[in-house]
């Protein structure tokens, strides 16, 4: 793996050159570096990230899904709880002033991971490490071109190897930030566009971490109900799941986070055991849309 430019972190560090394979020693050297930088982390409530994560809860698109059984209160307060690197606090802020869309889109894919995390006994996910793979998994993205990222025609061979850099970018990113801690996280941004019957991107792995995989389904969830700069139809929520739910079937999404997502959707709440899903799309589908195509 390696990148198309060089890369830094936000206080100017130079963590990889341009076109530099990205090795286990690479990993080390820029953990290293950022042991140099120590970070200090600050409570989540107190900043302007808890603040919009509150206004995206109140998203009229995922008014069904973010209802009761778990109140919205219940979910800001837990995102409150994390404290965040004062370095990624950074990356954010110029995410959301250079990238207002994917900005948004991190704070519904970490309440929709906080949503389905709760769905699961506690020990399976440790709930805040969610909520900061949810923030972060989209690092990345923040160092990519601007014309790539809202080109409206197709991209081109050059400019579709750039785009499935950013999850290695956002990776070498938390690696400095989080040193050693974390590394669940971490691996999440490396993952979130793998898919489990190889067919993702960046290395095309089968055996994907469990963060990745809830990173994955709500990631497509939010690309596919969001108007794109190449798509200015969205998907509605039932077509999404549906689409979601093909996905599964085809090998490539987490089955069980599908049909979470599904049940959240249901007004009655049904139970997982008793929940049936037809095959059968209850309305069409906008443009079909492979995982090559998300940007």
């Amino acid at each position: 793996m390696h990148l198309y430019a060089d890369l830094y972190a936000a206080d100017g560090q130079l963590l990889v050159r341009k076109g530099e394979t990205i090795t286990p020693a690479v990993i080390r050297r820029i953990r290293r570096l950022g042991r140099a930088v120590p970070q200090k982390r600050i409570p989540l409530k107190r900043t302007f990230l808890c603040r919009d994560f509150k206004k995206a809860l109140r998203d009229p698109r995922y008014a069904t899904l973010f209802n009761p059984p778990v109140p919205r209160d219940a979910m800001a307060r837990l995102a409150g709880r994390l404290r965040v690197e004062k370095g990624l606090l950074t990356e954010l802020a110029y995410m959301k002033r250079r990238l207002p869309y994917t900005y948004g889109h991190v704070l519904v894919v970490a309440a929709c991971a906080i949503k389905v995390a709760l769905s699961f006994p506690a020990r399976e996910f440790d709930r805040l490490l969610v909520v900061h793979c949810g923030f972060t998994h989209d690092l990345g993205k923040t160092r990519i071109p601007v014309t790539i990222l809202q080109k409206k025609g197709a991209l081109t061979h050059n400019e579709r190897a750039v785009i499935e850099t950013h999850p290695i970018a956002g990776y070498l990113l938390l690696n400095y930030y989080l040193k050693s801690d974390l590394q669940d996280c971490s691996l999440a941004s490396l993952g979130h566009h793998e898919r489990s019957d190889g067919s993702g991107y960046p290395s095309g792995i089968k055996r994907i971490r469990k963060y990745a995989r809830l990173m994955s389904a709500i990631d497509v969830l939010d690309a596919l109900m969001t108007k794109r700069p190449y798509r200015s139809c969205p998907f509605s929520l039932r077509a999404s799941l549906d689409y979601l739910l093909k996905q599964s079937d085809a090998g490539k999404l987490d089955p069980k986070i599908v049909r979470i997502l599904i049940r959240y959707a249901r007004r009655e709440r049904p139970s997982l055991a008793r929940m049936r899903i037809s095959r059968k799309l209850r309305e069409p589908l906008p443009e079909e849309l492979s995982h090559e195509k998300y940007r």
